[in-house]
């Protein structure tokens, strides 16, 4: 194969290889609940202890789905490398088809 060829395939070991450690990077998201979880227990207690729980629970619900969406949000960031990856096997697919034809 040509040199662009390779030079896909290189970037494609790059691309790769960042995904695995982008994948690590974003798994300290899920370790996000803890201090929060924490903070919501000792807020709900509190209120709970004032006759609050009622009001309280209607703040930590909102608390709780603001932790879901920058859960989600830290995982989304993982798409940048596969979409990539996609990208790159296309065009691997694209240059390999257009040398097949070249040969018959």
């Amino acid at each position: 194969m040509n040199e662009q060829y390779e030079n896909k395939i290189e970037e494609m070991d790059r691309v790769e290889s960042a995904e695995l450690v982008a994948r690590g990077i974003t798994k300290g998201a899920k370790y996000l609940c803890y201090p929060i979880t924490d903070i919501t227990s000792q807020l709900s207690s509190l209120a709970n202890e004032c006759g609050l729980e009622e009001d309280m629970d209607y703040y930590l619900n909102a608390v709780r789905e603001a932790e879901n969406k920058l859960e989600s949000a830290f995982f989304s960031c993982e798409e940048v490398f596969s979409n990539r990856i996609s990208s790159l096997e296309c065009e691997l697919l694209d240059m390999e088809d257009k040398e097949s034809e070249h040969d018959e």
